[in-house]
């Protein structure tokens, strides 16, 4: 009775994670109290997972990262890349797919993406290079750098987690280094020779502006006249009764003797104003003159810009307080000052209902602002503008050296075991906050509790899955039908188990599933865990069959206009390379028999 409860909370968990409609820490935390109303693990154990090895290690990851972006020295990688775009396509391509690795073998590969996304528009824009044949390759190689350590990601940390919570030794940090160097090499060798080429054609500019010119949000814009006997004179702007009940935003205000303004909320209008306005146009149309406004001009005529407003792309990064609040719950326009006319997300341009859509990470906004509100926009941690709108400071050599010297420092003590790594990532930290090179709001900000809470939430049932008996009985049936044919034949099913599992489910929720299943199988057999759990590893990261099976990916969906055939022309053959390279390698670098 109990495995069939466990079972029933696994596949209700599931379902709510492939639906999106939910949260992933709520659905965490449903996890969490089925699992405890059912007495499926003891009480004691129950929020285990909040102090577990693999929530340590994640907080304290976002942590180093964000040190290492607010140091400057993600930017000045950046930078570098800029510099190097000048010399043209091929150099560029060659240094983002060898070098972007790197950072992110301790870098989330979210907040990577963030930092180097705005630097590939900005050199789109300005050296007439093509985003479609930039931001895949980038996605790529960050998804692939991951594997270079066992915290490069958050399947490896988990991994990592069960071996030891199941007695098992750890593999040691770099112990994962020489398959990952191998597979970020094919990596590179498959991109650079063959699936750049395989994306269709794009021609350069025509992908610098993520919204197509405007002309599905111009659609939704109208110019209104204010008469010399409306009702509406002398009224503010918030105080009409028709633009709110229309939900009609005024987007600026065009007004004789003065210059275009965007106007706050306590605007009052004055008779001879035209406003342009975003809304539904069948409300206008049917506008009365007892509403105050007539129908002036053609919206597909309204230009957004000019010299005193600004329109702007701008990315919802994961860090951001926006995500899974709407444009009207935290006040938008009043708290930052710019208007938003749209959103792009995964390729989708929405324009209708803006002030109710939830916002999420990867999201691109189409904003509107005075230059001076874009520029208080661009200095905020909430958005990345892609535009040059105000230089950023110069950051400080020192800090960069600084943060990059405690990050490897870090990465050494824990190499040499010195410390263990969670010990030696909180001394980092503390040295980081002693410095002011991080202060612990930007800490505590930095670290994404909605992953925390999913994996404190899921642990237990895991524990449960374990305790009845459910992942022991699904590892006796892999093993009946596929053990006769060998361990490399167990190892592929394997993979190709968790490379289909990260394309519903988040990462982190395949990782808690399948890592004891890896243990149980292991155990049966009297070998080694260390292959299966590398070979779940793999298959979390570099098995691209569809966007959904990494954020990057989805990230890069927008900007770049990538269709998912896109990702199953490239991603299939990827990940039959990934596949193949991990089961031949990982039983030679893994033993099954120690």
């Amino acid at each position: 009775m109990q495995a069939a409860i466990a079972v029933g909370i696994l596949l209700v968990v599931i379902v709510l994670l492939i639906s999106g409609r939910v949260r992933i820490d709520l659905v965490g935390v449903v996890a969490l109290s089925l699992v405890g109303v059912f007495g499926l693990v003891p009480t004691g154990q129950l929020f285990s997972g909040f102090s577990s090895y693999a929530a340590i290690i994640l907080a304290e990851m976002f942590v180093l990262g964000e040190a290492l972006r607010r140091s400057g020295a993600t930017e000045a990688m950046a930078q570098w890349f800029e510099r190097l775009g000048r010399r043209g396509e091929a150099p560029l391509l060659t240094a983002l797919m060898t070098l972007a690795p790197i950072p992110s073998t301790f870098v989330s590969d979210v907040g990577l993406m963030s930092i180097l996304l705005p630097t590939m528009v900005r050199l789109s824009q300005r050296l007439k290079l093509s985003l479609h044949r930039l931001l895949m390759p980038l996605a790529f190689a960050i998804a692939l750098g991951g594997l270079l350590s066992m915290v490069g990601s958050a399947g490896n940390i988990i991994g990592n987690a069960t071996l030891s919570s199941n007695h098992y030794r750890p593999i040691p940090l770099f112990g994962i280094t020489p398959l990952g160097v191998i597979l970020v090499a094919a990596g590179f060798i498959f991109m650079r020779w063959w699936g750049i080429r395989i994306l269709p054609d794009q021609a350069p500019g025509d992908d610098s502006e993520f919204f197509s010119n405007y002309r599905e949000v111009k659609s939704y814009l109208s110019e209104l006249w204010v008469g010399d006997d409306s009702p509406v004179i002398g009224h503010a702007i918030q105080d009409i009764p028709y633009l709110r009940s229309h939900s009609l935003t005024v987007l600026r205000i065009i007004r004789e003797g003065h210059p275009p303004m965007v106007p706050g909320a306590r605007e009052k209008l004055q008779a001879g104003d035209r406003l342009v306005v975003q809304g539904n146009v069948a409300a206008i149309v049917d506008m009365t003159p007892e509403d105050g406004f007539e129908l002036a001009g053609d919206s597909t005529a309204v230009r957004l810009r000019s010299d005193h407003v600004r329109v702007v792309e701008a990315m919802v990064p994961q860090r951001s307080r926006l995500v899974h609040h709407s444009l009207r719950e935290i006040n938008f326009r009043v708290r930052y000052g710019p208007t938003v006319l749209a959103i792009l997300r995964q390729g989708v341009t929405r324009v209708r209902e803006l002030p109710s859509i939830p916002i999420q990470a990867g999201d691109i906004l189409l904003v509107m602002g005075t230059p001076e509100s874009i520029a208080r926009l661009q200095n905020s941690d909430d958005l990345l503008v892609f535009a040059d709108v105000e230089p950023a400071a110069p950051a400080l050599p020192h800090r960069s050296l600084i943060a990059v010297a405690v990050v490897v420092g870090v990465l050494m003590m824990a190499a040499l075991n010195v410390l263990a790594i969670q010990v030696a990532a909180a001394l980092g930290i503390t040295i980081l906050v002693l410095t002011r090179i991080l202060s612990l709001d930007h800490a505590y900000r930095a670290v994404d509790w909605r992953i925390i809470v999913l994996v404190g939430g899921v642990t237990p049932l895991s524990l449960a899955l374990t305790r009845t008996g459910v992942t022991a009985s699904v590892a006796h049936l892999l093993l009946q039908a596929v053990g006769p044919f060998g361990p490399y034949a167990l190892l592929a099913v394997f993979f190709g188990l968790a490379a289909l599992l990260t394309q519903v489910i988040s990462n982190v929720a395949a990782a808690l599933v399948l890592s004891p299943l890896a243990i149980s199988i292991a155990a049966s057999n009297h070998w080694s865990p260390d292959a299966l759990i590398i070979a779940m590893i793999v298959a979390l990261s570099a098995a691209p069959l569809t966007p959904l099976a990494n954020k990057v990916f989805i990230m890069a969906m927008g900007p770049g206009r990538y269709r998912y055939q896109d990702f199953l022309k490239i991603g299939i053959p990827l990940s039959a390379i990934m596949w193949g390279l991990t089961v031949l390698l990982a039983p030679l670098l893994f033993p099954l028999v120690r």
